[in-house]
């Protein structure tokens, strides 16, 4: 009788056993689909939130959750989960596709985190179409029109429906092409520092106010509803811009004009940048869309060889970076002859060319062209881009 009760007692306790090492294997191979989906949906985290945790409940039954920023990213997950023969409960939000904001700031600062103290990751400028991903706390988590994910102050921007963008996109809208910074005044003769509305940099964006033009001055409302007076002769209509053809004139002007301009980490203003911002900043000039990082910059466009740096043309992008690894870690705009201008503690400008008395010795890897490879990976023309305009 002794025997049997140990007996029992040791299938019960192997049983125990058994039930704690299913589930536990279970989650584990939910981790690895977990994993798999993620490579293959979201390798980049600066472009897709994909925040996917795997759990039990009290039954013992594998729960998936967390939240992704993509349809797409959810659907293969589920999909190959079920592939696998994981029986789940799908707790995974997909963060909204129809909450939206545009920057009220001349230039707005994105942090990596919702504090002020983060990392400043990048920037939008005034009028910028952002989508909202979460909006709970003071700081919104947005996406940025090159499909960047970041931080920003909710009172840097301003809340907007899905009506109120699509009203937008037919607005009668003009942008700032100056390459210096402006000001918007509160009426059509103020000049004085006490009349000052905003200031606006160059890709602000703005709505005409009817009757429009008075003493050389453009009656604008701003994207939080302030109105004030600019200078038309520095905005242009912004179905005027989106149809430049590629010049790369004006993004080397729009980057040397900048020539002095401290760098900042994170910046993509003219007011300051790092080396990725100058690129984005002066192809955005020429209504082109870059990817924010340079590291994301090298991957995009055409692929030109260091070796064959003769044949850069004007606006070619240039890296630099670590010639073993060969990780990139600077970039820089092309102009001819091996010169180029980069943000490098300022904008400034040095070469290519080991003959050249501005060379530097920071290893070259490789170039890329833009000029022809709009619309595939990484390079938008504005005009295309669904946040801007309408299909």
């Amino acid at each position: 009788m002794k025997n049997l009760s140990i007996s029992l007692l040791t299938l019960a306790i192997s049983g125990v056993a058994a039930f704690a090492q299913a589930p536990t294997q279970l989650v584990e191979n939910a981790k690895d689909v977990v994993a798999e989906a993620k490579s293959l949906t979201a390798p980049d985290a600066r472009q897709v939130v994909y925040e996917i945790e795997v759990t039990t409940n009290t039954d013992g039954k594998v729960v998936v959750g967390g939240a992704t920023s993509e349809q797409s990213a959810h659907d293969t997950l589920v999909e190959k989960l079920n592939t696998a023969g994981i029986d789940f409960i799908d707790n995974v939000v997909v963060m909204p596709y129809n909450k939206w904001a545009q920057t009220r700031l001349s230039a707005a600062s994105h942090r990596v985190s919702g504090r002020h103290a983060a990392e400043m990751a990048t920037q939008s400028v005034m009028g910028t179409p952002l989508r909202v991903l979460d909006d709970s706390e003071d700081w919104w988590r947005v996406q940025t029109p090159d499909g960047y994910i970041a931080y920003v102050p909710s009172s840097s921007v301003i809340a907007k429906t899905d009506e109120e963008m699509a009203a937008w996109r037919a607005a009668n809208r003009y942008i700032v092409t100056s390459l210096y910074q402006i000001r918007v005044y509160n009426s059509e003769t103020a000049e004085g520092p006490r009349d000052v509305v905003t200031d606006l940099v160059n890709g602000c964006i703005v709505v005409a106010v009817e009757p429009g033009i008075s003493n050389g001055r453009r009656h604008v409302e701003l994207p939080d509803g302030r109105t004030g007076y600019v200078d038309a002769t520095k905005i242009a209509p912004i179905e005027e811009w989106a149809a430049q053809d590629f010049d790369a004139d004006r993004i080397l002007n729009t980057a040397y004009s900048m020539e002095g301009t401290p760098y900042l980490w994170g910046g993509t203003s003219v007011k300051a940048l790092d080396c990725s911002g100058l690129a984005k900043v002066s192809y955005y000039s020429n209504a082109i869309i870059l990817m924010r990082d340079a590291s994301q910059q090298a991957l995009t466009g055409m692929r030109i060889e260091a070796a064959d740096w003769r044949t850069c043309e004007a606006g070619d992008l240039l890296f630099f970076g670590n010639a073993k690894t060969k990780k990139v870690t600077h970039v820089a705009i092309y102009d001819n002859n091996g010169n180029y201008v980069h943000s490098s503690g300022r904008v400034k400008r040095n070469s290519v060319d080991p003959e050249s008395p501005d060379y530097l010795s920071t290893p070259f890897l490789h170039a890329v062209r833009i000029n022809g490879n709009e619309g595939t990976t990484g390079i938008v023309s504005a005009r295309n881009h669904p946040w801007y305009f309408t299909k």
